[in-house]
């Protein structure tokens, strides 16, 4: 589907949460066009057992799963906020889920990378260190881009190592789910 550059700040996710092997719509560049495509979060490993669903900015470019996307596969994961779990504090029992999302509650474009896998299109985000509030919430973020990143990080024009050094400013608000299972993963 062909996206004019204004209908994609105005998309709005379907879903409440995307968890890892769920499918879901990634923008990329086709000629200078943006298009949404489907596909699935996470990079199937390379021994078939589960996804990799993230990529660390700082390092991503050392990777041979990631390197050759760097060229051929950026994409760019529009989301209205995603999820973390904070550990408890002390006296605190269950991790308690955040939702991070824009101060104002725009849209989130996450720097992602995307490739052909055996199931059709699959991508991962690119995480870094946190910034603001979320550096309390947990030591990892995805790579969240302003409006006017987004034709640079798709051309090609923004380097990956850029990425580590972005800022963007989310709210962090607690939701009312705890988890007392020590083996809850967060997304990013």
């Amino acid at each position: 589907m062909r996206l004019a550059r204004d209908e994609l700040e105005r998309y709005e996710p379907q879903r409440q949460e995307v968890v890892p092997t769920d499918r879901a719509p990634v923008v990329a560049s086709n000629g200078g066009e943006l298009e949404f495509e489907l596909g699935q979060f996470g990079f199937e490993k390379w021994d078939g057992k589960g996804v990799i669903i993230n990529a660390k900015a700082e390092t991503a470019h050392e990777k041979p799963m990631f390197k050759k996307h760097i060229a051929q596969g950026r994409c760019i994961i529009p989301a209205s906020g995603y999820f973390e779990w904070k550990l408890p504090g002390e006296g605190q029992k269950g991790k308690i889920k955040h939702l991070i999302k824009d101060k104002s509650g725009n849209l989130l474009f996450m720097a992602g990378l995307w490739r052909e896998g055996k199931g059709g299109k699959e991508f991962v985000v690119i995480t870094k260190e946190p910034c603001g509030g979320v550096k309390e919430i947990h030591d990892r973020m995805p790579v969240i881009l302003r409006t006017s990143q987004l034709e640079a990080w798709l051309s090609g024009a923004m380097h990956i190592s850029d990425l580590a050094s972005l800022d963007y400013e989310c709210t962090a608000e607690p939701c009312d789910t705890r988890s007392d299972d020590s083996a809850q993963i967060s997304l990013f």
